[in-house]
Formats: structure tokens, C-alpha cells, sequence
């Protein structure tokens, strides 16, 4: 479990920073300018994906869990209000 882990922070830390340079040649706008709806969800999903790997075991309810989580944060992010950055850091990003 170790190694899907390590490489999923690896792709993570490739490609976040990869899609905004290509954003910037594209001449789109795209920023690590995260709110802070989207940096709770994403602590809450390291701690809830740590505490499930933590044994390194896994079984069938372990698996049916992250995936309820997975759908809940999906419809959590579905309606939330593309625009929250602007309203909430008082930031605009062009």
C-alpha cells in the first residue's frame, strides 16, 4: 500500500504544478490558488485515506467506504459555487 501512496503524492506533485505552466502557455487561467472548501476537503480525504491504509490491510467495507467518500465529495463539489474563491478571498483570478 505503501507504494500506491508514495505514488499517487509523486503524480499529485507532477501534475498540479505541470497543468499550470500548461495553462499559462495555453493562456488559460489556472492557479494554485486553492479555497479553502477545497483545502478541508482535501486534509479530510488524507486523513481518511491514512487512518484506512494505516494497518496496511484492506478489505471489501475498507474499499466501500473510500468510495462513499469518493461520492460525497464529488456531490459536495457539484454544488458548490464555482465563483467561492472570489466571494471568500475577496481574490479574482483572470
Amino acid at each position: 500500500m505503501a507504494v500506491a501512496v508514495g505514488s499517487s503524492i509523486q503524480i499529485a506533485l507532477f501534475v498540479v504544478p505541470l497543468l499550470v505552466i500548461l495553462g499559462w502557455i495555453m493562456d488559460k487561467p489556472l492557479t494554485l490558488l486553492f479555497d479553502p472548501f477545497e483545502s478541508i476537503t482535501l486534509f479530510l480525504s488524507v486523513l481518511i485515506v491514512n487512518y484506512t491504509i494505516q494497518d496496511g490491510r484492506a478489505n471489501w467495507i475498507e474499499g466501500f467506504i473510500l468510495m462513499c467518500v469518493y461520492v460525497i465529495v464529488a456531490v459536495a463539489f457539484f454544488f458548490y459555487p464555482s465563483n467561492a474563491a472570489d466571494i471568500t478571498l475577496g481574490l479574482k483570478c483572470n
